[in-house]
């Protein structure tokens, strides 16, 4: 028989969960004690967990979550809400909570925990599917199953990440340099027919090089707030920037700039490796022999598209398989690093990005 855990379950009107401190009570094995706001809340160590709305009358769930951390570091917080996204998770999870649930939004505190004022058997359905969800978050969390992966908590996961990030960028990137520099250096004493395997082996370490890159800009986008953070960013530099670096990475491709309109998109200082790593998925998905590329960008109102097409009219243009901007899953052995931190930073940006009549196209907001 499972032990008998203590919830201190804190509540916030304005975040419609559709399990309520007296819903999850009624679980067997969960005692919960409900309170409104972080304010009412107790002697935190008495608890063997604490569940967090985000949107609470006198703060959220961050604030929370560095509050318990503070008065009882043993005790658990696990993030419940509907009105929570990616950043929310993220900060809660870097202050140190245990678990981020996701609630389907459907409240049922306005009726008592019936469920009936939000859709009837339905709602009651989900409501109680939802309960069980999250007594086994919890129980999870208490155990320290989710709390601690390699006996590390998400803050200290995170900060692993982030030494992680540097040692790809610094020490693996500077022995690549160094093997690539030498690696040239032998260009005057190969013989003509040792040239070809000499280009295999620059094109794999610049290619390496690149990756660190593509790689550490990702790893941002995880630990790092200011790659999440949107503000006015000149899409000509970005782009400029973007189409120079990958003339110079693939030599052997055109890759034409067209027309780009003078404005600011939302986006932040990646927006140059969103187009970098666009382009290179349109270099390894070009349906041709020797990639000839256009890139353009037109205003239409406050949004501004940029197409990265086929140069040629009469060409077979790009593609992607899984179409780009249907999500990548970074689990598969086949999952792709440059278009994971596309649509990664297309989508926090508020943007879409999406495969169109043989051409690549990102739509942002302009932010003049």
């Amino acid at each position: 028989m499972e032990r008998r855990v203590r919830v201190l379950f804190v509540e916030g009107d304005d975040d419609p969960t559709a399990v309520s401190a007296e819903r999850l009570g009624d679980r067997d094995g969960i005692e919960v004690e409900g309170v409104a706001g972080w304010a009412a809340a107790g002697d935190v160590e008495l608890y063997d967990c604490v569940v967090t709305n985000h949107a609470l009358s006198d703060g959220d769930a961050v604030e929370v979550v560095r509050a318990v951390g503070a008065a009882a570091p043993r005790v658990p917080v696990v993030l419940y809400t509907a009105v929570g996204d990616e950043r929310t998770a993220r900060e809660a999870l870097r202050a140190g909570a245990a678990d981020y649930v996701v609630a389907c939004g459907s409240d049922d505190r306005s009726d008592g925990g019936t469920g009936e004022s939000a859709g009837g058997a339905d709602a009651e359905e989900i409501a109680d599917r939802e309960a069980a969800t999250l007594e086994r978050r919890i129980r999870a969390a208490v155990s320290g199953g989710d709390r601690t992966v390699g006996g590390l908590t998400p803050t200290e996961r995170v900060a692993e990440l982030e030494s992680l990030d540097r040692l790809f960028r610094h020490d693996i990137r500077n022995d690549m340099a160094v093997i690539v520099g030498w690696a040239d250096v032998l260009r005057d004493h190969v013989t003509e027919e040792g040239e070809e395997i000499l280009d295999r082996i620059l094109d794999n370490g610049r290619h390496t090089l690149e990756l660190t890159d593509v790689a550490g800009d990702a790893a941002a986008t995880i630990t790092d707030e200011a790659a999440t953070a949107v503000e006015p960013t000149d899409l000509g530099e970005a782009l400029r920037e973007a189409v120079q670096s990958r003339r110079e990475a693939f030599p052997r491709a055109s890759i034409e700039l067209g027309a780009v309109p003078a404005c600011r998109v939302a986006a932040n200082h990646l927006l140059g490796s969103v187009f970098r790593s666009l382009l290179n998925e349109a270099v390894s998905n070009y349906r041709g022999d020797t990639p000839t590329l256009h890139v353009s960008a037109e205003r239409d109102g406050e949004t501004v598209r940029v197409r990265v097409a086929d140069a040629d009219s009469d060409g077979a243009g790009v593609s992607a398989e899984p179409p780009l901007g249907t999500g990548t899953d970074l689990e598969r052995s086949d999952a792709d690093i440059d278009r994971y931190l596309v649509e990664r930073l297309v989508g926090v940006y508020g943007g879409e990005v999406r495969v169109d009549d043989g051409a690549f196209v990102v739509e942002l907001r302009a932010r003049d």
